[in-house]
């Protein structure tokens, strides 16, 4: 009967030590997620989601640009941004606590403002808890492709980067 009872205390203590080493096994998936969550630069379309909230920048859409004789002239082709900032948090987002810009090639862009259209490179008023807010970011653009690159900033922590060819 003794060893009997020893035989199944081994037998249980393997077990719960077998369970342990497996749990050890998938928390390095864990640590992925976590380090792939910070990452700070995404493709267009990607979500990133933060302690307060969730940003993203839209794939680009073909825009018309309107005419601006002051525009060079190589900038004929538009691309819109459609800009997304979810507040998931419980107390509301300053607008002013964003900044976006862009870059075209290395070089900044032209970008095209048109309030009315909540098109330009600020939100339109602060986002409330569970709420979100969007923006239309526009930019003009020579007609070859060209390295994109929209910079999102938040109270001056380290800013979040969509890029692609476009």
């Amino acid at each position: 009967m003794r060893l009997v009872v020893v035989s199944l205390i081994v037998a249980s203590g393997l077990a719960l030590t077998g369970c342990a080493g497996q749990s050890t096994n998938s928390q390095p998936s864990t640590t992925a997620k976590s380090s792939s969550a910070a990452r700070q630069v995404m493709a267009f379309g990607e979500e990133r989601a933060g302690k307060r909230g969730v940003i993203t920048v839209g794939r680009p859409t073909v825009h018309e640009l309107p005419s601006d004789p002051v525009r060079a002239k190589d900038l004929t082709r538009g691309l819109r941004f459609d800009v997304v900032v979810k507040n998931t948090s419980n107390q509301a987002i300053q607008a002013s606590s964003f900044t976006f810009a862009a870059t075209s090639n290395g070089a900044p862009a032209t970008l095209v403002t048109d309030p009315a259209q909540n098109i330009g490179d600020k939100l339109s008023s602060d986002v409330l808890p569970g709420t979100e807010r969007r923006l239309g970011l526009v930019l003009a653009l020579p007609a070859k492709p060209s390295e994109i690159t929209v910079k999102v900033t938040f109270e001056r922590t380290n800013p979040l980067y969509w890029t692609g060819t476009i």
